[in-house]
Parts: structure tokens; sequence; C-alpha cells
């Protein structure tokens, strides 16, 4: 849907008012905005990326919003023809449980620590590293009034009910921001159920063929949004 179809169809539900156009529009970008800011995040948000990594820390992607797992999978040493027959898990840890017994000495990755916008391995990484790991990502914004994303197609009703209840606040419209309310509730429920039942899928995926399954699982999410 784009986003004249989610003011449109928000602008019905307020009695088809047509003082407010910009208020809307304005909420339904800023809707997005907050559920990007709002754990647990929904399946369609869900990417990956493969990078290299040697030293200084690795600067995460700029639509960065949390990991999806507490690993990443180290692929192969970036001068290598060949992959690591299984990839190498990297976990996450505080910065004092990440260093070898030789603090400061190179080697290869075991630990991982996000600060702020980077990404550091420990120990230090010895060579350059091929890497690859999932994370949440933001969706691209709406622009114009034809504009679409991935949220205003798989959560249009999120997106509707969200910036509808503000709206409804913002006029002073008591019955239908609690309408919306309700509407909201129901959509993030419909958005966790959803996102739930991906995940079980994938960790059955697992149990049956063990953990490249859940590599290649990501990898198809992440292709078919």
């Amino acid at each position: 849907m784009t986003l004249d179809g989610m003011k449109s169809l928000l602008a019905g539900r307020l009695g088809q008012r047509t003082d407010i156009d910009n208020m809307i529009y304005s909420e339904l970008r800023q809707a997005q905005n907050v559920l990007e800011k709002t754990p647990p995040y929904p399946w369609f948000l869900l990417t990956y990326t493969t990078q290299e990594y040697f030293n200084p820390p690795y600067l995460l992607p700029a639509h960065f919003i949390e990991m999806a797992d507490d690993y990443i999978y180290l692929l192969k040493a970036t001068v290598d023809t060949t992959y690591y027959a299984e990839p190498g898990k990297v976990y996450g840890a505080y910065r004092e449980h990440a260093f070898t017994t030789s603090p400061g000495a190179p080697g290869r990755p075991r630990n991982f620590n996000l600060n702020a916008d980077l990404l550091q391995l420990f120990p230090i990484p010895d060579k350059s590293y091929t890497f690859y790991y999932f994370f949440y990502g933001r969706d691209t914004a709406l622009s114009g009034p034809t504009s679409q994303n991935t949220w205003s197609n798989k959560a249009e009703d999120l997106m509707v009910a969200e910036a509808g209840w503000h709206v409804a606040r913002n006029i002073r419209d008591a019955q239908r921001a609690s309408e919306f309310g309700q509407d909201r509730a129901e959509a993030r429920r419909r958005i966790a159920q959803e996102s739930t039942s991906r995940l079980e899928s994938m960790r059955r995926a697992v149990i049956g063929s063990g953990e490249d399954a859940l590599l290649g699982q990501h990898s198809w999410e992440a292709g078919h949004q």
C-alpha cells in the first residue's frame, strides 16, 4: 500500500476529514520511526551482511538496529579461495570477558563486542577475515504520496493504527483514539505471531538438518522479502 493509500484509509476512519492531511502524513512517517525503535522487531526487518574485518573496528551498516543473534559467522580468511567447511561462530561478549590469556595478542577472533556504531573482534585479528551476520535493519523511509516500503506492504494495519492513535489524540477524539489503540494491539499481536511462526519453522529445520539449515533459512528469508 502506498503512503497516500494509508492516508486515505486513516482519514476515512476519522470521518473523511481533509483538514489534517499533513498531520496524517507526518504521523505515518513517524510511526515507522517509532516501530523501528520498539523491540521485538518483525521478521521482515531481518537482513544480513557479508564483510571483511581486520583492524581497526568495523563500522556497522547505517541502517543497523540490532543483532539478530548473539554470534557472527566467520566464513574464511579473506585471502583464502575456499570457505571453512563449517562457519566458525564468534560469540558476543562483554569487553572484560573477550580477551584471551594473552591480552592484546593477535589471533583468530573468538568474541565480538558492539560499541556504539562499531563492531570489534577479540582477540585482535591476526589477518583479515570474511564474516557474515544477521541483523534487524531500518526500512527505506516513505517519501512521496506514491512511495511504498516493506512496512506499508506487510504491516500497513500496524502503521495506520500507530499513526491513527497519535492523530486521534492530537485532535482530542478519545473514542477513536481508543479504537486505534485496540487496532494497534491486535496488529502487534499479528506481527509477533508471524515472526514467532517463522522462527519456529527455522528451529525445526535446524533440528532436522543441522546448523547449516539455519544459515540457509536466514538467507532465504533475506532474499524473499
